[in-house]
């Protein structure tokens, strides 16, 4: 008590005139008070959890599944307030929003996984919707880092003009006997549109498979032709490969101008949360396949598929732990702390910022205006000769509309 009235005290000999209006002052408190209150509220979540998840234990006189439950549990009580420490520092140093936001964004991938596989162990019935979630979230932080890449570049550089004299950046093996990417604005363009095919596709095939699941026609763990499950594993792969494909030719093209912000560890830990969820899912899916995984013969009832499902949500508990320390330390607040003097952002301004989607509505309705553009002036060319030489002309033409939307977004 005596020392938030200092507090208070000192917050009032920092105004001019001795007096404060109310949002300020709240503003500034909160602001300074954030990360102890959300602390505070967690241990009270965190003493009211575990004595309830022991008297569970006991009281089921400790099922395997459980068992299974209370680890993965301690993981995620684990997990949760090391995300929530970087989160709430980035908001108390909100000080370049655009960059941040993507950074926050990216931060939450740790606890969006973990507690939605946990929420997946223990609602077994529901984990088909609770891993689309999760899948269509990895999507969207895919799209964030890429997103975060280009922000830092154009507010330091002339990026299309830095491209233009720089020379094509090669096809990475295996694709190298190919052309090389276009230069200039062209490189920008089709990069991000390789992000946004699997930004766009992910949801599709997340709902295709929904769809099939409801009506019995999925074909889960099944290589068949007929198999909805086969083909948007197959979809989903090549749209996510792709996408990281162009991630890494961005980093090459600009890795000398990129290196203030140490992009590399940061596009390995979002490849690593990438990689693991996906090839390790895909592995049990096919121990399913060979039945080294079977149906439980214990009064639980769990099929094989469930049991598969239960494995990977477990791993990918266990694992977002450490992930969530890799992040705090790569995806770090200090960069961005100013040493100039200035009043704490308004906190509800910041989370605004985090939770505004305009801009994934603005970058997808430009990805896809310009791809009709372009596929209309294409028919225009094959129905009469082009009145430029240039490839390049036709190209900056081509996209003028997006170049326009881009600086506005």
């Amino acid at each position: 008590l005596l020392y938030t009235i200092k507090f208070e005290l000192k917050l009032m000999e920092s105004s001019q005139d001795g007096h404060m209006r109310w949002d300020e002052y709240a503003a500034q408190w909160l602001h300074q008070r954030l990360g102890y209150i959300l602390l505070i509220i967690y241990l009270l979540l965190l003493c009211i959890a575990i004595p309830l998840t022991t008297n569970e234990l006991v009281q089921r006189h400790a099922e395997k599944h459980i068992v299974v439950w209370f680890v993965a549990g301690i993981f995620v009580y684990m997990t949760i307030p090391i995300t929530t420490s970087g989160v709430v520092q980035h908001l108390k140093n909100f000080s370049d929003p655009p960059q941040q936001r993507r950074l926050i964004r990216i931060l939450m991938m740790v606890p969006v996984y973990s507690f939605f596989s946990y929420l997946g162990m223990v609602l077994k019935s529901q984990t088909i919707y609770l891993t689309a979630i999760r899948e269509c979230y990895e999507s969207y932080v895919i799209y964030n880092f890429m997103m975060f890449l280009v922000t830092f570049m154009y507010e330091q550089y002339n990026v299309e003009q830095l491209l233009t004299y720089k020379p094509a950046q090669p096809q990475l093996f295996p694709f190298h006997k190919l052309p090389p990417w276009p230069k200039g604005k062209s490189f920008v363009i089709w990069t991000k549109r390789g992000v946004f095919v699997y930004v766009v596709s992910k949801p599709i095939t997340t709902i295709m498979t929904l769809i099939a699941e409801l009506t019995g026609n999925s074909g889960t763990n099944e290589f068949k032709i007929g198999s909805v499950w086969m083909w948007t594993l197959l979809i989903d792969n090549i749209a996510q490969m792709w996408a990281l494909y162009c991630l890494v030719i961005f980093y090459q093209a600009l890795k000398h101008e990129l290196a203030p912000i140490k992009p590399l560890p940061k596009f390995l830990c979002v490849k690593a949360v990438v990689f693991f969820s996906f090839w390790q899912g895909l592995f049990l899916n096919t121990l399913v396949l060979l039945h080294f995984i079977k149906n439980s013969k214990e009064e639980d009832g769990y099929t094989a598929e469930e049991i598969a499902d239960s494995a990977q949500n477990l791993l990918i508990c266990l694992e977002m732990f450490g992930f969530s320390i890799a992040h705090h330390i790569v995806f770090s607040y200090k960069p961005y702390v100013s040493d100039i003097p200035r009043p704490p952002p308004q906190f509800l301004t910041s989370i605004s910022h985090i939770f505004d989607m305009r801009d994934v509505g603005t970058d997808i309705r430009t990805q896809v205006g310009m791809s009709m553009q372009s596929l209309s002036r294409r028919d225009r060319k094959m129905e009469r000769k082009p009145l430029i030489s240039t490839s390049e002309h036709v190209e900056m033409e081509t996209f003028k509309t997006y170049h326009t939307t881009d600086n506005a977004t």
